[in-house]
Parts: C-alpha cells; structure tokens; sequence
C-alpha cells in the first residue's frame, strides 16, 4: 500500500508542475541485466520533466529467473547535465525487489534500496532515441543493473 501512495504522490508531482520543454513526456521500452544473479528482465516505464533539467521515471520491471518470478519497482529522480542531441544524465532514485520462489521454503524475499546511476538518452529522430544506463543498487540487492532501451518522445 506505500508503494502505490509513493507512486500516486510522485504522478501527482509530475503532472502538477511545469516541464523544461512545455511538458515533455517520454515513453521507455528497456532491457535490463543484473550483474549478480545474471537475471534478464524487460523493463516498462515513462519519464516526465517536471523542472529545468530535472524529470521524474518510475518504471516496472519484469525479470525471467529460471524457476518462480521476480519484479522490480523503480522510481528515479533524473538531473540533466545536457539538453542537445545526446543527452546525459545522473540518477537518484528508490527501488523495490520481490523475488518469489518455486519448490524453496523461503517463498518470497522483497528488498528496499537506493538507485544511483548515469546514463544517456540519445536521439536518433525527433520522435526515437536509445537510453543506456548503469545503476548501482547498493543496500538490499548490492546489484549493479545495466539497461538499454528504446525511448519514444511523446511531445
């Protein structure tokens, strides 16, 4: 129940305040990798500046482990250290692991923790661009996450 009264909170935030280019909002399609369990994931979100360099991205990701299912809630405050075509960024954010087990007495492992990342999203047309990131985890899961995904700039 807190997570979806952050997330509600957040939205609210995002869609109350002005945007850096008269509310640009962006749709993120990504594939994320975790570093230490090697788990694959597909990764839905969108991204909203709300001030001059700074926007908002929460996300849901949906990890393949081999047996039981596991998911991923992020959201990322991002700050802007360019705004051309290539466009840099670092992030601070929270996020939040649930891992469900098959055939294992543990049954279900959730982790609270802290983003902290870079990345880029680079524009190939006005409408696409590619987001690589790199996001350093480090209470709870101690994970490092690289993500590549395809970005489409709704207005």
């Amino acid at each position: 129940m807190k997570r979806i009264v952050i997330f509600a909170i957040f939205l609210l935030m995002g869609f109350s305040a002005k945007a850096q280019y008269k509310g640009q909002v962006r749709f993120i399609h990504a594939y994320e990798m975790t570093s230490d369990k090697g788990f694959f994931g597909m990764n839905f979100g969108f991204e909203y500046l709300a001030f001059n360099y700074l926007s908002f991205h929460p996300s849901i990701t949906f990890f393949t482990p081999e047996t039981g299912n596991a998911r991923g809630f992020d959201i990322n405050a991002r700050y802007y250290l360019t705004e051309k075509e290539k466009q840099w960024y670092t992030l601070l954010g929270y996020g939040h692991y649930t891992r469900v087990f098959e055939f294992n007495p543990e049954g279900i492992r959730r982790h609270n923790s802290i983003n902290l990342g870079a990345g880029g999203m680079l524009k190939f047309r006005d409408e696409l661009g590619i987001n690589p990131e790199i996001r350093y985890q480090p209470m709870g899961r101690n994970e490092v996450i690289f993500k590549l995904g395809i970005v489409y700039f709704i207005n």
